[in-house]
């Protein structure tokens, strides 16, 4: 019961993640991420590479091999926004939902 709601919940965070973009802010940069169902996202700022959820994360591997996770939110719409450490510089990041476009 308590994985059928885990995976309930993440199906709902990916799918606002599908549909909008993620916009990603750190105190020097500021960039969107588009995430497709196909496991693949793309950037504005011309990343790509492939990601996956895994447990409240998602985790993305850039084609060039530099990998990490990010948090998700519970219930993310858009507009949502929720922050989460970047664990290679310290730094605090905040994720927002943002129209896709």
């Amino acid at each position: 019961m308590i994985l059928t709601a885990m995976l309930a919940a993440t199906a709902l965070q990916m799918d606002a993640l599908l549909e909008h973009g993620l916009q990603i802010t750190t105190p020097s940069v500021t960039y969107t991420t588009f995430f497709n169902a196909d496991g693949t996202y793309t950037t504005d700022v011309g990343i790509e590479g492939t990601w996956e959820v895994q447990g409240e994360e998602i985790c993305v591997v850039r084609s060039t091999g530099e990998s990490g996770c990010a948090p998700l939110m519970s219930d993310a719409a858009l507009g949502d926004s929720w922050e989460g450490e970047n664990a290679a510089t310290g730094e605090t990041v905040t994720y927002t939902i943002v129209p896709r476009g």
